[in-house]
């Protein structure tokens, strides 16, 4: 983005917010870094693509789901703070600035086991946190995921979020829209179908894949990894990324995560959890329980060591 031909720059939103610095562009708008002009606390202002607010439907939609994602308060969740449009007519958005490095630029190489474990295990709080909110985040991926100096990741973009209705529909973009992205994309929402919160333990699982490997499940063209994610079990992590070694509880604990049939991923957050907590007390009653067979030796969650490179 051009700071220097960006008319956005310096001007003042919602009467308090000071636009500072060019940030970024995605899917959902351009963000900026902004400053509180009386609390002088720093922020991020995003600007939204008009097509998400284009008609009163869709932007009281919009009002509501926000509204919903600023009462969120938890560690691992980015807040959102205000809501507004700007004397131009932009709607923005006004959150917590989270301060590291995505989690994408931390998924070049395999990570330790034990930090995998450690991150997966936070983003399961603030999932369990938002999802007991009726918030779906539906686009849970690396770049949606900053980790700071204490390696406390923070999901990013919950205001951008699917309020949770009886019928599972999305609210904001109707019926049959897929909304996320193919890496990352649960069978159910590849297809257009109703959604539910499993489709961010479904995303959860591919990162956790990405954090084991160094790199995703699958790979191609958009739409050819979106249909691999509709008819195609992730491959073992030996297979995509050789000389890696994963512990079978680890490995079996993504394809839980992983599977395509939501009925048999996790019911909760909170379930993913507590398997966890299993892993670490007892790695072999966790992998029976995962549907492994009789537990080899070396199934200790810790004792990996180091990945290879």
């Amino acid at each position: 983005m051009d700071d220097e031909a960006d008319p956005f720059l310096g001007t003042i939103v919602l009467e308090r917010y000071r636009v500072e610095v060019a940030l970024g562009a995605g899917a959902f708008g351009s963000v900026y870094r902004g400053r509180h002009t009386v609390l002088e606390r720093e922020v991020a202002i995003k600007v939204l693509h008009p097509h998400l607010v284009e008609n009163a439907v869709h932007l009281e939609r919009f009002r509501r789901e926000a509204l919903a994602a600023s009462r969120l308060n938890h560690p691992n969740v980015v807040a959102v703070l205000d809501l507004g449009q700007t004397v131009d007519g932009k709607h923005v958005m006004v959150m917590d600035l989270a301060v590291g490095e995505s989690l994408t630029k931390l998924l070049a190489a395999p990570l330790a086991p034990d930090r995998a474990v450690r991150l997966i295990a936070q983003l399961l709080r603030g999932l369990a946190h938002a999802h007991d909110a009726g918030l779906i985040h539906r686009d849970l991926k690396p770049d949606n995921v900053i980790v700071d100096a204490s390696d406390t990741p923070r999901i990013v973009d919950f205001g951008i979020a699917l309020l949770i209705v009886p019928d599972g529909r999305d609210r904001l973009t109707g019926d049959g829209m897929i909304v996320g992205t193919p890496q990352y994309m649960a069978p159910e929402q590849a297809k257009g179908r109703p959604i539910d919160h499993r489709v961010d333990l479904y995303a959860l699982g591919v990162i956790f894949y990405e954090m084991l490997a160094g790199m995703a499940p699958f790979e191609g063209t958009p739409l050819e990894i979106a249909v691999a994610h509709i008819r195609t079990d992730p491959p073992p992590v030996s297979r995509r990324a050789p000389g890696v070694a994963v512990a079978p509880v680890l490995e079996a604990y993504m394809r839980r995560l992983m599977c395509r049939d939501r009925e048999r991923r996790f019911a909760t957050a909170e379930a993913a959890l507590e398997m966890l907590d299993l892993m670490e007390r007892d790695p072999a009653a966790a992998h029976a329980a995962l549907g492994g067979a009789d537990a080899p030796r070396a199934l200790a969650l810790i004792t990996l060591g180091d990945p290879p490179g």
